[in-house]
């Protein structure tokens, strides 16, 4: 008899807004406690939060310097929460924070205090989209700003950042929301990292790939591998413009039973 497939009866697509205070740790005891008091008040009295605790559709999570706010009807209610959210803090410049959005598959749970919460990959993803900004930054994941972008009050606010890559080698896509009165337009620093780390690996194979265009050049003109060295005049361009006053190649590995490790060839061109 073959066995029953067991559904998940409380898995369902949520729309998480992650929140972090940005230098939280830096706080002295008395401050961090304030401030989180004062976030907590600023994120109750949102419309959008309000709204969607009145009907149960919302649970919170308290994330030790932050919280997840978790949403089930629509990607506008995180976004609107956000904007709510950074528009109030402009009269409390002491609260520096950054936001995440993502949409994604949760499962419903209890915490260890019996309390309603959700576990999956949408919250976590919600968390590393946030973890990518800085202070002010309000990033959501491809997914919700293809969703957003359906709305043209929200495609205007969209500004792609490209792709960067999470934990693992996953790579994913970043958006920025904002506007004159919320968000940050600047470029995250993590963000940036990754873009000169990226522009460093395509020289780097550049240069690689360069390298082995000369050297075969050279083979195919018959130079020999017998070890020793070369004097050959150059007049391939290639190396004339990669300046390549002195070049190794290793040619050959030595066998498992070999002390020696291989040997070279420079052709001085």
């Amino acid at each position: 008899m073959p066995a029953k497939v067991r559904i998940p009866p409380h898995l369902a697509i949520a729309h998480v807004l992650f929140i972090d205070v940005v230098g939280y740790s830096k706080l002295l005891v008395a401050e961090q406690r304030a401030v989180v008091e004062e976030l907590n008040r600023l994120v109750r009295e949102s419309q959008q939060f309000r709204k969607c605790e009145a009907g149960g559709k919302l649970i919170r999570i308290p994330a030790g310097d932050g919280m997840a706010l978790v949403f089930f009807e629509s990607p506008e209610q995180p976004a609107q929460c956000a904007v709510e959210i950074a528009k109030a803090l402009k009269n409390h410049p002491q609260i520096r924070l950054r936001m995440g959005m993502h949409s994604g598959p949760v499962d419903e749970v209890k915490d260890v205090n019996n309390r309603a919460n959700v576990a999956g990959v949408g919250i976590n993803m919600a968390q590393r989209v946030m973890a990518c900004g800085d202070a002010g930054h309000i990033l959501v994941s491809k997914r919700v700003a293809e969703d957003l972008a359906q709305d043209r009050y929200w495609q205007s606010h969209l500004h792609d950042l490209g792709e960067i890559e999470l934990k693992h080698g996953v790579k994913f896509g970043v958006v920025s929301l904002y506007d004159n009165d919320f968000g940050n337009p600047e470029l995250p620093e993590k963000i940036k990292q990754a873009k000169r780390e990226q522009a460093a690996a395509a020289r780097a194979g550049a240069v690689a790939r360069r390298r082995r265009a000369v050297y075969g050049r050279f083979a195919r003109f018959g130079c020999t591998t017998d070890g020793g060295f070369l004097d050959w005049p150059v007049s391939n361009a290639k190396a004339r413009k990669f300046r390549c006053f002195t070049f190794a190649q290793k040619y050959r590995r030595a066998s498992l039973h070999e002390s020696e490790q291989g040997r070279r060839e420079r052709i001085f061109c």
